[in-house]
């Protein structure tokens, strides 16, 4: 009495970078094989010994329904007897190749026609062949082998795929980058342009603005221009943005305009004694800032220049014209403008001057906009700056330093600005209003 042994299937193989497979139809994304060979006995031991070893497998005995399978399935390895993929010009191979690109095809050959077989591998054709009878082991080995090389090679195709489409995008982001690039390039040059030109129409606006007071009266011009020496070191602090900077310089070009229409005696009076005034010069005299203003909107159309102008003579407390407006409520760079039309229209021997401002912080001078001025770099020693030239007059010594003591002080121009406060302020009690201005400006 024979004994039958039942053989129960090996494990599934494992190959490298290729999933398991589990049996033809459990799991459809498991690597499929495909055999083909008209022997009906052949196909039948193919199919189970492969099976046995864990591959999913399909058979076809010809190579029609070969190629129906084709059409269907995503197999990884079709492994076909050696005649039928060279019968009919190898009508069985090149399509197996057109359909299944990522596919090894095995070839089951004779001992006959290796020399033909290898001839295919070398050419690239066939992925390898398993000569008849077969071994188990090279059987199985050369399909594990194909099996991986399909899965490497639709692996590969993805990548590439993917390459290609990084790249594609890449160069519609180089082009894009490339567009933007123009289109900043040509927005800086017409910033640039613009700038140039806001430039020279600024410096136009400040040469037209002093032709016009000089026709009217050469120490009006001389005093604007007075003016315009400190009002541009004020605005090159890093404190004030170029725009700002720009609006204030402009402003203080334009700001005396609106006494071009003042009597030539007027004009002398204001330039002159001020506290002399008549209280009918006083009130022609401040409408000047309102007439500057009307003025200042032909020389630049944004507002805010109109407004430092019309607002340069208010004061931090509200007993400035022409509205009387106070503290915040009047534009800060007006504020700013402020500080330099008081040095010019009361002058004072300097350095005595910044202890003046020092004195009108917090009354008609804004204290923040007087603490930003002493920050000028030389100020202490920039005696000019204090002393509007006179036309046609030999400008006068300096005259001595008084403290509010009344003690003389030889200035020393290696001084800073708060070395000067300090030796300006007298001890006084720093509770007070004006003991904490000196206190927080120096």
């Amino acid at each position: 009495m024979s004994t039958q042994t039942q053989l129960a299937p090996r494990d599934p193989i494992v190959i490298p970078g290729v999933p398991p497979v589990r049996g033809r139809g459990e799991d459809r994304a498991c690597p499929l094989v495909l055999v083909v060979n008209t022997d009906a006995v052949t196909l039948e031991a193919l199919q189970l010994t492969l099976e046995f070893e864990g591959f999913a497998v399909h058979q076809a005995p010809a190579p029609a329904p070969a190629l129906a399978l084709l059409e269907r399935e995503d197999f990884a390895v079709v492994l076909a007897d050696h005649e039928l993929l060279v019968r009919d010009q190898s009508d069985l191979l090149i399509r197996t190749a057109i359909r299944q690109p990522y596919a090894s095809i095995v070839a089951l050959t004779s001992v006959f026609a290796v020399n033909q077989a290898m001839e295919q591998v070398s050419a690239g054709r066939i992925f390898g062949f398993v000569t008849k009878p077969w071994l188990r082991e090279e059987l199985i080995a050369t399909i594990a082998a194909g099996a991986a090389t399909a899965h490497t090679r639709k692996e590969n195709a993805g990548l590439q795929q993917e390459l290609r489409d990084l790249n594609q995008h890449a160069a519609q982001l180089q082009l894009r980058i490339e567009g933007l690039d123009a289109e900043l390039s040509a927005k800086l040059k017409s910033l640039q342009a613009q700038g140039h030109l806001r430039q020279r129409g600024l410096e136009d606006a400040q040469h037209f603005c002093h032709h016009l007071l000089a026709s009217r009266h050469p120490a009006l011009a001389v005093r604007s221009q007075h003016l315009l020496t400190i009002v541009r070191k004020f605005a090159r602090l890093d404190a004030f943005k170029p725009e700002a900077a720009r609006q204030l310089v402009l402003a203080a070009a334009v700001c005396d305009l609106g006494m071009i229409g003042f009597e030539a005696a007027l004009i002398e009076r204001v330039l002159g004694n001020f506290a002399s005034l008549s209280d009918a010069d006083t009130e022609t005299y401040e409408t000047h800032p309102i007439l500057s203003h009307n003025l200042a909107c032909h020389f630049d159309p944004d507002p805010a220049i109109a407004e430092i102008v019309k607002n340069h003579h208010e004061h931090f407390d509200g007993s400035g014209f022409p509205a009387g407006i106070k503290g915040d409520a009047i534009p800060w760079l007006a504020r700013c403008l402020a500080v330099a039309v008081h040095l010019v229209e009361k002058p004072v021997p300097h350095p005595a001057a910044i202890e003046h401002l020092l004195v009108q912080a917090g009354r008609t001078l804004d204290p923040a906009a007087v603490n930003l001025f002493c920050r000028i770099p030389n100020l202490v020693g920039d005696a000019a700056l204090f002393r509007a030239p006179q036309p046609g007059i030999a400008q006068p010594l300096a005259t001595p330093l008084y403290s509010l003591e009344g003690s003389t002080f030889n200035l020393d121009t290696s001084l800073t600005t708060q070395d000067l406060v300090k030796k300006l302020a007298p001890p006084v009690d720093r509770s007070t209003q004006l003991g904490q201005r000196l206190q927080t400006l120096g």
